[in-house]
């Protein structure tokens, strides 16, 4: 069986990652939490990536792939940060904390 073309697979991979957002956003909507904004900036640095990955597999202006890889690099950044400021461990804004 043929695999399916790039952008096919992009454009189903931003649609699950729509999915995420939306599912992120009606859990955070009911109760603010860290973790689910933690989540949220992993998400959004994903979703950056894939979206620069489509903006070059079309062929599209530059300056949208480096819009794109902006958007998630800053996300990234301000992931880390976060991760960082909360325990100095990557796993430990994913944790419960009391």
């Amino acid at each position: 069986m043929p695999l399916p073309p790039l952008v096919t697979t992009i454009d189903l991979a931003l649609a699950v990652i729509a999915l995420e957002l939306v599912l992120i956003g009606v859990a955070s909507w009911r109760g603010s939490s860290s973790p689910r904004r933690a989540l949220l900036l992993t998400v959004l640095s994903g979703l950056g990536l894939l979206l620069a990955l489509r903006t070059v597999a079309v062929g599209a202006d530059p300056r949208l792939t480096l819009a794109a890889l902006t958007l998630g690099g800053l996300a990234h950044a301000a992931d880390i940060t976060m991760r960082l400021r909360r325990g100095g461990s990557p796993a430990a804004a994913l944790t419960r904390q009391p």
